[in-house]
């Protein structure tokens, strides 16, 4: 339960209200490429570290988004959106890191004056 109410509070890091559907949607589905592709490199990939797995994750979470962008780029009244690609990187990074810290190589420190990540490096 714990692990499902941190992957929801990443999800929506962004304040949802405070941004266009549309760049809430990027960031969404490409959250949830990162949090597909991580758990899938995690359980396949064998000789990555926790630092490769999710830098690999990310990049492979952002390809769609560039697909799309590409494809807007080339569409009748649409251009090539820098903020739609941005909202894909974010929410790759967001779905990566999601995705270690549910299989459980990542978790949350925190004391008085700091937050870090720790893990089983």
């Amino acid at each position: 339960m714990q692990k499902l109410i941190l992957l929801a509070m990443l999800l929506v890091a962004m304040p949802a209200f405070g941004f266009q559907p549309d760049k809430v949607a990027h960031f969404a589905s490409s959250g949830g490429y990162g949090v597909v592709t991580g758990t899938v490199i995690y359980h396949y990939v064998e000789q990555m570290g926790p630092v490769e797995r999710m830098l690999t994750s990310s990049g492979l979470a952002l390809i769609p988004g560039i697909a799309v962008e590409i494809g807007d780029e080339f569409s009748k009244n649409n251009r090539f959106g820098w903020g739609d690609l941005a909202a894909d990187a974010l929410g790759a990074v967001t779905g990566s890191v999601a995705a270690e810290l549910i299989n459980s190589q990542l978790w949350i420190s925190a004391s008085g004056r700091q937050i870090r990540l720790v893990g089983k490096w």
